[in-house]
């Protein structure tokens, strides 16, 4: 084989598809689209997933969680241990950069001063922390370019982030981002989720370990190292001081810690695109078997000139390897334009996802598709062509045809295009429910009509009292119901807790009961009015229940019942404060999971809970949102310009923030199913508009002799109909093995999923009802006379 035979076989094959300009247009399309979403989601999956952290040995780099050790315990560790090379501690959280036009809010992530030498990280410029440095602080390469217009001289100047002043050490490279996913306290607070500025340690952390990061000594497991936590834990336990555990420990590899939840997701719609890839083939395959029975006559003519077996192979061949590059090449466009959607939609939200670049292995794996592509579509009708006699031109009477097995090819095609378009549109339908189950589910809050914004603060003493000021001013707008402080939305939880043996009633014996976890919250008079949670029992929150008036709780439900059991709560004196109120249980964490217990303290007596973290404002209104949100601009700095209002949101895109991965799960699974239809649909179409010219003849021969229209487009109509039945019992069958499959977590998603199922059914019938029709329509316009002339 030379190359100007295969030169002489591509110019042959790219005349016979602009012979037959329907059958290449739609196999051009339908490479295009499954190549280019394939390849677009691998960019997602090899940048995320498969791509090594950029850190110093990632594999040694591992995330601690659950302990119990304490600060002296790390100090010992970091002396001492046998397994770890170093430890990092940090918090995120944000800080007011004081600029020229105001304040502006920043991440901030405040760690000791051994964070960089564990990430093992390089600055862009400059150097990061050292033991013996004071206030400093290592910037983000966005942060050095929008406020210091990427000048070098940035390096020693000072910063004020609240009411202190940093020394710049260094800058940190736009690739570099710690920690991943974790750089906001506000899950919807997108524009936070890259951190902006590292704090070294400026004051004591709290006595417990915020956030722990480690690197293991070469050879060491985390199974060892998790063996030698304990061993600490146990010694401790031994003089007196052990703490109860309200989660296992663990010391997980920091990518498994970070994109556990996020490479399943993109492992999931990955096998969903790949679905689509399979549909395009097998419609492909259907196209090309469909014209090749159209070029029987031809390929039987080279036959009996000479051509042998493996020459007919090779031309068909060759012929897919062009449609492919064809298709592939328009994939290209489709895989770009699908990069950008998938990057702006989940940027902020998938860590890394901001680092996607359409780079040489994008192509690299678009070539490999389009190979593998090529040899799969293009494998039937080559086999079919090789399998031609030379005779069948005289034995045939000068006719040719594919021959009925790979008839049956076809319809095998056909039911697998549907069997997989059945999978993806129940996947769809079952995210698509399951959306809709969350957002119509009671909640705990009356959502509707409610705006919020947050708000940091200055670290000054009696600031909170300009928050209590805010919150009346508010309220006294035209249209306000209500408005009151939290410290963290619902739904935007972030996990500050305590344990229940930490929760005591005075006087009460000692409980004898498994820990269990209780969230706390803190809230100012008005946030229950304002997010409709209902008082249960005893009072609300008061302007009364100040720093010098006695300590008051408020406890959920859940707590009462967990807690307290049949007994009224109310009046309860415990080691946190008076229990003066139970109030509705509300979704704090995510839709799908229960109340968790929690405690409300009034804000102004644990001010010191929230100073570092800024509090969102909650405001119940009949007015339109942009109205209010700018009425409290004004009510916030009227009381005081330095501090920053950011993140307005309605409760209702709070609500949907919260749903971001399963709204991720229902575009693209959406989008991948309606490819999957379009294309089962067009299977169909060809499979059955193909075989009705097939057989034009016999549809002649039965007209003539009597039949009825009718009769003869039934026929056709039940030759598709039974090819759709085949493939909607093989998808039911396939959609109920790949719901076992799923994870617990996401196969209670699909507990009853019939109604889902019967419903893309009946759809699926209907498009083969409409694809078999217009094919039958046309065995009825047979005039037999014209028709057996032509034979």
């Amino acid at each position: 084989m030379t190359l100007e035979e295969i030169a002489q076989d591509a110019k042959f094959g790219a005349r016979t598809f602009v012979k037959n300009p329907v059958v290449t247009i739609i196999a051009v399309l339908s490479l295009a689209l499954a190549t280019g979403a394939t390849a677009a989601l691998f960019g997602v999956v090899n940048t995320v997933i498969l791509r090594p952290l950029p850190f110093a040995a990632p594999d040694r780099f591992v995330e601690i969680a659950g302990t119990t050790i304490q600060r002296d315990d790390l100090e010992a560790l970091r002396r001492e241990s046998s397994s770890f090379e170093s430890f990092g501690e940090y918090a995120p959280g944000t800080r007011n950069l004081q600029t020229p036009s105001g304040p502006e809010r920043v991440t901030a992530v405040v760690s000791d001063r051994d964070l960089f030498d564990v990430l093992g990280s390089r600055p862009l410029l400059g150097r990061t922390f050292r033991r013996d440095d004071g206030s400093v602080a290592v910037i983000s390469e966005r942060l050095w370019r929008s406020r210091f217009a990427g000048s070098r001289s940035a390096i020693g100047t000072s910063v004020m982030l609240d009411d202190r002043p940093f020394t710049i050490i260094g800058v940190m490279p736009d690739r570099f981002q710690f920690p991943y996913g974790a750089a906001s306290i506000l899950r919807s607070a997108t524009t936070e989720s890259h951190v902006g500025v590292w704090i070294a340690e400026y004051r004591p952390l709290r006595s417990r370990l915020s956030r722990l990061v480690a690197r293991l000594k070469s050879g060491v497991t985390p199974e060892a190292a998790v063996a030698e936590l304990v061993a600490v834990e146990e010694r401790r336990a031994a003089l007196g001081s052990e703490q109860q555990r309200v989660e296992p420990l663990r010391v997980l590899p920091y990518a498994d810690a970070v994109f556990g939840p996020t490479r399943r997701a993109l492992w999931l719609l990955f096998g969903a695109v790949v679905l689509v890839l399979v549909a395009a083939c097998a419609n492909v395959a259907n196209l090309l078997l469909a014209l090749a029975g159209t070029r029987m006559q031809e390929v039987a003519t080279r036959a009996a000139l000479g051509a042998s077996r493996a020459r007919l192979i090779r031309q068909f061949l060759i012929e897919s390897l062009l449609l492919a590059t064809v298709g592939g090449l328009a994939g290209i466009v489709v895989a770009r334009w699908t990069s950008h959607l998938l990057v702006s939609f989940a940027d902020q939200r998938i860590p890394r996802v901001n680092e996607v670049a359409f780079d040489w292995t994008i192509f690299a794996f678009l070539l490999l598709v389009c190979l593998v592509t090529a040899t799969v579509f293009g494998l039937a009708p080559a086999l079919a062509a090789g399998r031609i006699d030379a005779g069948l031109v005289s034995r045939e009477s000068g006719r040719a045809t594919t021959g009925r097995e790979w008839a049956r090819v076809r319809d095998v095609l056909v039911i697998a295009e549907i069997a997989l378009a059945f999978v993806l549109a129940s996947a769809a339908g079952l995210v698509m429910d399951e959306m809709t189950r969350l957002r119509e589910a009671p909640n705990g809050m009356l959502t509707g009509d409610v705006v919020t914004v947050h708000l940091g603060q200055p670290l000054v003493p009696g600031v909170e009292l300009q928050y209590y000021d805010i919150a009346e001013r508010v309220g006294r707008l035209p249209d306000v119901r209500a408005a009151g402080f939290t410290q963290v939305l619902p739904l935007q939880n972030w996990g500050w807790n305590s344990v229940s043996t930490d929760f005591v009633v005075k006087g009460a014996p000692a409980r004898n009961e498994p820990a269990f976890p209780i969230e706390l919250r803190y809230v100012t008079p008005g946030y229950f009015a304002a997010l409709g949670i209902p008082i249960r029992r005893g009072r609300s929150v008061l302007l009364d229940d100040t720093k010098n008036a006695p300590p008051v709780i408020l406890i959920n439900e859940a707590l009462a019942r967990r807690y307290f059991g049949d007994r009224d709560p109310v009046g309860v004196v415990t080691n946190r404060g008076q229990i003066v109120g139970v109030v509705g249980d509300v979704m704090q964490v995510a839709l799908d999971r229960p109340a968790a217990p929690e405690i409300y303290f009034p804000m102004a007596q644990n001010w010191s809970q929230v100073a570092e973290l800024g509090v969102t404002l909650v405001v119940r209104t009949s007015a339109e949102p942009a109205a209010v949100i700018e009425a409290v601009r004004a009510r916030v700095h009227e009381v005081n310009p330095q501090i920053a209002v950011f993140n307005p949101r309605t409760m209702e895109e709070v609500v949907a923030d919260s749903l971001w991965t399963l709204d991720l799960y229902r575009w693209l699974i959406g989008w991948f199913a309606s490819l999957a239809l379009v294309l089962s649909a067009g299977g169909l179409y060809g499979a059955i508009a193909h075989a009705v010219t097939a057989r034009r003849r016999e549809w002649a021969v039965r007209l003539a002799l009597g039949s009825a229209p009718s009769d003869v487009m039934r026929l056709v109509l039940r030759r598709g109909l039974r090819l759709a039945a085949i493939g909607i019992v093989a998808g039911f069958a396939l959609t109920l093995v790949a719901i076992r499959l799923l994870p617990a977590d996401l196969r209670a998603m699909a507990d009853a999923p019939a109604p889902i199922l019967r419903a893309v059914a009946m759809l699926l019938f209907e498009i083969a009802l409409l694809a078999s029709a217009l094919p039958a329509f046309r065995v009825r316009r047979i005039e037999p006379a014209v028709a057996l002339r032509a034979e």
